[in-house]
């Protein structure tokens, strides 16, 4: 039974026409597939059961559990936007600015060298020495801040490591969720700077977002492999990358080894709770279950990089330094 006039057939002029209760000086023809209400166009929102009013969806969004609820940040065609991803790209970019104002810039604070990192900030002789070296301090928080921080030699080096984020990072936040790219981001670079410290030399310095970008070059091949794609692109994508890590100079490897194999080792309870699986299961307390696994798995990467870098500040003790 159409709920629109019937063509052909006589209508009473007095009769009361159907207006959109938000719009009253709009008639419709069109209803509302869960309230039967008349709805004009601009508070039509496609469904998958057909048209819905904007008052139904907005109900039906606050009796969704938090996870599944539309992203609060979407564009103008109502797609997702990776804000963790701009966020990353937006604050590396300002960082970058900041090192050029630190060098042309009297009195300005020195980012560049106060943020790269080298393993001597995570040993035993930087406890030893600080008397005798001054600038040398126990600085574990460098292993992270360093990939805040770029060769102001080359700036390609950020243009490059941005331009991978902005490819592959929209990607695995949309899938993961911003939170858990956050944190595999976070970890993956954290875990290049504990390679660093094992791998290389303890005066050597680092500094880039390239351990993160491996680590997230690694949770893109997990996902790949989780969802059932075909994953040949990116492996040799990655392999190709390693070749040119390996191969060239001045280019931190060992950054870039480590920040794969966490990202790989992050992903496994990232991958526990995507929001595919998530939306398979059906009861609040599995996906509550389901999360309280991912950030445990999570949690425990974590320990273990602190755990290794106790273990390597140990081993870089004040003798051998001053043996070299």
């Amino acid at each position: 039974m159409s709920s629109g006039p019937s063509f052909g057939a006589y209508q009473d002029p007095s009769a009361e026409q159907p207006v959109c209760p938000r719009h009253p000086d709009r008639v419709t023809y069109v209803r509302c597939q869960r309230c039967n209400r008349p709805v004009c166009g601009e508070c039509q929102r496609p469904s998958q059961v057909g048209v819905l009013c904007v008052d139904c969806v907005r109900e039906h969004q606050r009796a969704l559990p938090r996870e599944q609820r539309a992203p609060k940040f979407t564009d103008r065609h109502g797609r997702a936007v990776p804000l963790a991803t701009y966020i990353i790209i937006g604050l590396t970019t300002l960082v970058y600015g900041l090192q050029w104002a630190g060098q042309l810039i009297p009195g300005f604070p020195d980012v560049y060298n106060l943020f790269l990192y080298s393993p001597l900030h995570t040993s035993q002789a930087a406890l030893d020495l600080h008397e005798f070296v001054p600038w040398l301090d126990f600085e574990p928080w460098r292993m992270l801040t360093s990939a805040l921080v770029h060769s102001m030699g080359s700036p390609i080096h950020l243009v490059l490591n941005m331009a991978v984020l902005w490819m592959i990072g929209r990607q695995i936040e949309q899938f993961l969720g911003a939170a858990k790219f956050v944190a595999i981001y976070v970890l993956s670079a954290f875990g290049g700077a504990v390679a660093v410290l094992f791998l290389a030399a303890p005066e050597s310095a680092v500094v880039g977002a390239s351990g993160a970008v491996y680590g997230l070059f690694a949770a893109l091949w997990m996902i790949g492999r989780r969802m059932g794609a075909d994953t040949r692109g990116i492996t040799i994508l990655i392999v190709i990358n390693f070749a040119f890590s390996f191969l060239g100079a001045g280019i931190s490897w060992q950054g870039h080894l480590g920040g794969f194999l966490t990202g790989l080792g992050a992903s496994v309870p990232a991958l526990i709770a995507d929001r595919k699986q998530r939306d398979r299961v059906s009861t609040p307390e599995t996906r509550k279950s389901l999360n309280r696994r991912t950030w445990g798995g999570l949690v425990i990467v974590a320990i273990v990089l602190v755990a290794l870098t106790v273990v390597g500040a140990l081993l870089i003790d004040t003798e051998s330094l001053l043996a070299r």
